[in-house]
């Protein structure tokens, strides 16, 4: 055990300000410069000033020492540099095989410093570091590992942290250059999800089936298959119906067959093409405009006016009732996202052709317990009371967001939560700027760096407990992310008053610091997301999309763009294939005619069970 460390001073930051004493259970011990803090990987390598002086322990692993020792006379091709480690690793075995005990050494390396960050040691409860720790183990934090087991127990009693580390020796191994093999199977993988449709066999005819020299019929051995794929593009098919009408031909009475409704009366569109064009557009970013010239190159005259109505028609008519539907399945969800991004509607009364409209997100994510799904909603202005409208007295729980101030006039049954990804943004804003006129060094003192740093940990944090359950994230949060948020705020508050307010780092720390309360929610609740980014990424394909088709005519094709892409975009967050998604439920809701029981509705929802086969594409994105 390392025990009663004297306060170092640190890498020069304040990340060890806190830090009082370490225990650390290790095999081979490596300090960084000037610290009290212990890098545990197996390895003593670069070896600097053995009499200095941090750290005292018992040392239980001579074997590591040796190998390493046996390592360095093989692998050093510096006979000079490989005397002097040599030597003093001999002096250093020598120490430890006589007095168990070991002095701690210098080294300086950015990528261990880097390391340190990575890990919350911003506590100052006692540390320790469980090492010899193989990668296997750290896939589960060392849970089947009997030494870590010990480590615990240990911890548990003592009051301790316990970070899990690797300490296995990394062999300094030359792979000599080989060409690589492919992996096989690789391209029936990929062709397996598709049906052969043509065979071509290569035989041989007439007099070849001979041996020339014998005169015997050849036989088959063996059979060499390769598969190719062919590219089809899109084909148009017209379906004819034709309806019988009979007549009496003693009392002249007529009667007709009944038959099932169009997709859109009077119209030739079929679920098939109305899902195709939408999915085009909504799904793939294509203008209609662009669409009715690829059709024309295929001999199909199709305006962009019809494609509109279409949308429009079946938007109002038909997805407009699953809408409905995923909105009420939503508000009763107790976590949430919501966001907004631009969206020009030329035909909005009283407004300067270069106006901006709106259009609001809603989402549920993986954490919400609930099923995932996205809904937009389209709106004249970015006012308050859009969302306050939408989510009504329905729904209770937290909403997660940005700092835009118009949800802070929600319902008090709503709890706001922040984003501190719009927080890190600022910082990074200001760290840039300084790039041209600082070195790499300098860029690592100032305060945009460090407060950078500060929030990578959290985020280190979440992609460790990313795959846990809601308690097992609250708890790791506690223990972990709770320490580095109260430091943070606190070291931010020690710059509020002498900051320049009009700079790009004034308005970070102002800006974070307005923002305290709703970031620090997240700490909470293990459902809640520390950041607003699924929301961000339901947006993405809407922006993709308005980058190419600019603006929406009227306020209804608006509308019906909302109902669409949250169609779309609820069927990819629920591994759906769009197209095929949506030429189903088109068809289906044809057959429903105008008031389909809400049973009937739900089984068509994405998330349902009860979608046909092969509508789940095999990697969910």
């Amino acid at each position: 055990l390392v025990k009663g460390a004297s306060k170092g001073e640190g890498l020069g930051n304040q990340f060890l300000a806190n830090i009082r004493e370490v225990d650390a259970i290790v095999h081979v011990v490596r300090c960084f410069e000037n610290t009290n803090i212990v890098h545990v990987d197996g390895s003593i390598d670069p070896l600097r000033d053995i009499e200095t002086i941090n750290l005292e322990l018992i040392f239980s692993d001579l074997e590591v020492l040796e190998r390493r020792i046996s390592k360095t006379v093989k692998l050093s091709r510096n006979d000079k540099m490989a005397a002097k480690e040599l030597d003093l690793q001999n002096r250093l075995k020598a120490h430890l095989e006589e007095n168990k005990m070991a002095k701690s050494f210098v080294t300086e390396d950015e990528d261990e410093q880097a390391w340190l960050a990575e890990y919350n040691l911003l506590t100052a409860k006692p540390v320790i570091f469980a090492a010899n720790v193989s990668e296997d183990d750290l896939a589960d934090d060392g849970a089947n590992n009997e030494g870590v087991k010990a480590v615990r127990e240990y911890a548990k009693k003592e009051n301790c942290e316990v970070f899990v580390v690797c300490a296995e020796i990394e062999e300094e191994i030359v792979i000599p250059s080989h060409k690589r093999k492919k992996r096989t199977g690789k391209k029936e993988e990929d062709l397996s999800n598709f049906e052969v449709t043509e065979t071509i066999e290569y035989k041989l005819t007439g007099e070849d089936r001979y041996c020339p020299d014998c005169g015997t019929k050849y036989k088959v051995v063996t059979k060499e298959v390769v598969k190719r794929l062919k590219f089809i593009p899109s084909t148009f098919e017209v379906v004819e119906e034709v309806t019988y009408i009979y007549s009496c031909p003693k009392c002249s009475a007529m009667i007709r067959p009944e038959k099932e409704f169009p997709l859109i009366k009077g119209s030739i569109a079929t679920p098939s093409l109305v899902a195709g064009i939408m999915n085009a557009k909504y799904v793939n970013g294509m203008p209609l405009a662009r669409q009715e010239r690829e059709f024309a190159r295929y001999d199909l005259n199709l305006s962009t006016k019809t494609m509109a109505n279409w949308i429009i028609s079946c938007a109002d008519r038909y997805l407009g009732l699953l809408y409905g539907q995923m909105k009420e399945e939503f508000l009763k969800s107790r976590y949430i996202h919501c966001d907004e991004t631009r969206i020009q509607v030329i035909d909005e009364p009283d407004q300067k052709g270069s106006s901006q409209n709106w259009m609001w997100v809603y989402l549920t994510d993986h954490y919400s317990e609930a099923p995932q799904m996205v809904l937009f909603d389209y709106e004249r202005t970015r006012a308050g009371y859009h969302p306050v409208n939408f989510l009504g007295d329905t729904f209770h729980g937290y909403l997660t967001c940005d700092g835009y101030q118009a949800y802070h006039g929600l319902n008090d049954s709503i709890t706001v939560t922040g984003c501190f990804t719009h927080a890190r943004r600022r910082f990074d804003a200001a760290l840039t700027a300084l790039k041209k006129d600082f070195t790499k060094e300098q860029l690592k003192e100032t305060v945009a760096y460090q407060a950078m740093t500060r929030i990578g940990i959290l985020y280190k944090v979440e992609e460790l407990i990313k795959d846990k359950t809601p308690e097992e994230r609250y708890q790791e949060r506690q223990k972990q992310s709770r320490p580095v948020v109260e430091a943070l705020f606190e070291w931010l508050h020690s710059m509020e008053d002498s900051v320049d307010r009009s700079s790009l780092i004034g308005d970070a720390i102002l800006y974070t610091l307005n923002q305290e309360n709703y970031l620090r929610r997240y700490l909470d609740d293990g459902h809640l997301s520390i950041d607003n980014n699924s929301a961000e990424r339901a947006i993405k394909n809407f922006a993709v999309g308005r980058r190419n088709w600019l603006f929406a005519k009227s306020i209804r094709g608006a509308d019906a763009s909302a109902v669409v892409y949250s169609i779309a975009e609820t069927a990819l967050l629920n591994g759906l294939k769009p197209y095929v998604y949506l030429s189903y439920v088109l068809d289906e809701l044809r057959k429903m005619g105008p008031f389909p029981k809400p049973d009937d509705l739900n089984r068509l929802l994405p998330w349902s069970d009860e979608l046909p086969e092969g509508f789940r594409t095999k990697k969910k994105k």
